[in-house]
This record gives structure tokens, sequence and C-alpha cells, in this order.
């Protein structure tokens, strides 16, 4: 009498299993890279969407920002110069450091430089905190810039407002930057705030001498 092969039916279920595997593997690679080139499209093609396209950008502040930094919103757009005195609206589509933004309005990109203050560079101590606190309070919103001057970077110059509310003085209220005095003389507003965070130990205060951003650039000064 022949002898019944034990294992036989568990090894071919085991087979279908695999294959099935394998095809599941597959199908979910598939779909993830279809997902990548839509998501790749739709983002290259914002600008070209009106306020649908703002609308979806607005997503963009609410992704990490390991995921947010390679997403190239807007930076294919051409580059705005702005005139002392003049006055800008528009959205804050990059936040370089606790000093520096990207703002999009009337079709360019225009750099930045808040007036009156000067935030820890990324690379010093704080200079994360800082970014990441101006981060919060304007990435993707749309905020007024009143330029003050120009720079010799080009960039202009200027205090942001968002909701009525000053931001360039709110950071050094909090902590987060210094008042640059002498680029803003008489600026009483900045000097009465960085008095109550240096007495409060608030931000970069907590630190018992922390190093202004000037001296550090010219210490690491090439």
């Amino acid at each position: 009498m022949a002898k019944k092969r034990s294992g036989g039916g568990r090894g071919k279920s085991g087979e279908v299993s695999a294959v099935k595997s394998g095809l599941w593997s597959r199908a979910r690679r598939y779909a993830g890279s279809a997902l990548l080139i839509l998501l790749g499209g739709l983002i290259f093609n914002l600008d070209r969407m009106g306020d649908l396209g703002d609308q979806v950008g607005n997503f963009q502040r609410l992704m990490p920002y390991r995921i947010r930094r390679f997403i190239p919103w807007r930076r294919h757009l051409p580059v705005g110069m702005a005139q002392k005195n003049e006055v800008l609206t528009g959205r804050v589509t990059e936040v370089y450091d606790g000093d520096t933004i990207t703002l999009h309005a009337d079709g360019k990109n225009y750099r930045i430089r808040f007036y009156g203050i000067d935030a820890p560079e990324a690379k010093q101590q704080d200079g994360i905190a800082s970014r990441d606190v101006l981060r919060d309070k304007i990435l993707g919103q749309d905020v007024t810039v009143t330029v003050k001057n120009i720079d010799r970077y080009g960039r202009a110059v200027g205090q942001v407002s968002f909701q009525g509310r000053n931001i360039n003085l709110e950071m050094v209220r909090e902590g987060q930057a210094w008042y640059y005095k002498n680029f803003a003389q008489g600026e009483r507003d900045l000097e009465d705030a960085q008095r109550i965070a240096q007495e409060n130990r608030l931000g970069l205060w907590q630190s018992p001498s922390p190093m202004p951003p000037w001296k550090y650039r010219e210490l690491n000064r090439k």
C-alpha cells in the first residue's frame, strides 16, 4: 500500500500564500509610485490653480518640516524687488530663521528681513528654536510687510504684521530675537520688549550670557 505524503496540502497552500503576498507587495509598490507622481504633478502646478492652489498649499504648513522643506512651493516664481516705504501683502511660503522669510505677493517671491531685530543663526544656540517659533506664528499665513529699507543683499527690511500683531515685536518680547539697535535706533518698543524678556528669562535669555548673532557671524566669518 502506498504511503500518503505528509504535509502535501500545507505545502501547496503555502505556495499560494507566497504568490498572493508577492502580488500584494507589488501592487502596493505600484500604487505608491503612482501616488508620488500625482503628488509631484500637483505640487509643481499649484501656481496655475489660483485660489484652489492656495488652499492646497495651506496643507504645507501642516506637514513635518522634513517633508515640507523638499516641496518646491512657488520657488520658481520671479524674485520681487521691493521699494522703501512700500507695503506688501502676501503669503509666507518659507521661514529660514527667526528673522528672514519668503513672501509670495503679486505673483513674485520677496525675501524679507525683519526690521529692528536679529535672531540667532540656525547653527547657533537657540537658532532652531527661534526659527520654529516664527514658523508656528506665520508660515502659510497672509501677512503685511511695511518696507523700511532695502539691505545690501537686496532684501526688503520690514515690519511684519499678522492679524494686527507686530511679529517683529513679538519675537523680541518672547526672547526669540535681539533688538538690533545698530540698525534701528530709537525703537523704544523693541528696547522695552527686550528688557522684559531678559527680566523674565524668556527664550534665549534663559542662558546667562547668550551670544548676539552679529558677534557670532563676526567670529565665524571666513
